[in-house]
């Protein structure tokens, strides 16, 4: 493991913002409170979009944290505004920025406990590759999925975001 997933969260995380100043857009072109999108959901029993956000955010710092052995930031889950949303993104890149160089040489060794799990956990390894990575990508997606069933000119490029292609 190295600095390229906490690089690759930065980008997404960066994305998902160019996504709430494009459903701001398109609010204020169709004479709407872009604040409606926030408790939108795809499905009656899946979270709103504001959950969406905050869990991608949660899942970025809480799995860079545990590969840096460090403390991630504590948020209060209580955003009820797209501005608000976008601050909380803007908070977590803050802090997925100052990771960057970080030492993940160990990530192997963390331990991930999730308080859903009943005392039970997962290895460094396992807890990217089968939580943190698919987790985080699952809620960017869904908000993504959300804005796009509202009728936000959003597409794959808005998702994926900019190539790194080379010469």
């Amino acid at each position: 493991m190295n600095k390229k997933f906490v690089e690759q969260y930065i980008k997404m995380l960066n994305n998902l913002d160019g996504l709430l100043v494009k459903a701001a857009a398109h609010a204020d072109a169709n004479k709407f409170d872009v604040n409606n999108f926030v408790t939108d959901r795809l499905a009656v029993d899946m979270l709103p979009f504001a959950r969406q956000i905050q869990i991608a955010c949660d899942t970025a710092k809480l799995a860079v944290a545990s590969f840096s052995f460090s403390e991630a930031p504590k948020f209060e889950d209580n955003e009820k505004t797209i501005a608000e949303l976008r601050e909380r993104i803007k908070k977590t890149l803050d802090f997925l920025k100052s990771k960057v160089e970080a030492d993940f040489s160990k990530f192997k060794d963390a331990k991930y406990a999730p308080f859903w799990a009943n005392g039970m956990w997962l290895d460094g390894e396992s807890y990217f590759y089968e939580h943190a990575m698919p987790n985080f990508y699952f809620h960017v997606q869904t908000a993504y999925a959300i804005l796009r069933t509202r009728g936000v000119n959003v597409g794959k490029a808005d998702y994926i975001g900019a190539l790194n292609f080379q010469k």
